[in-house]
């Protein structure tokens, strides 16, 4: 039977730990980054709408006629 060097399983298993904390926060952050952008987008097209809204409201004048 051989002998189990302790100290080498476990760096390897703080390493494989850390590789996979990196790859869990490469898919979080990917996720955010993504959604941050669909927001984003809805924000811009929101604020467009209630912009051209306003822009009826306050352009109207009364003595053109």
């Amino acid at each position: 039977m051989l002998p189990l060097n302790l100290a080498a399983i476990d760096k390897e298993a703080r390493q494989l730990r850390t590789a996979e904390l990196q790859r869990l926060q490469g898919l979080f952050f990917a996720k955010v980054s993504a959604y941050g952008h669909w927001m984003a987008g809805a924000a811009h097209s929101g604020l467009t709408a209630i912009g051209t809204s306003l822009r009826h409201l306050f352009s109207w004048n009364p003595q053109a006629h």
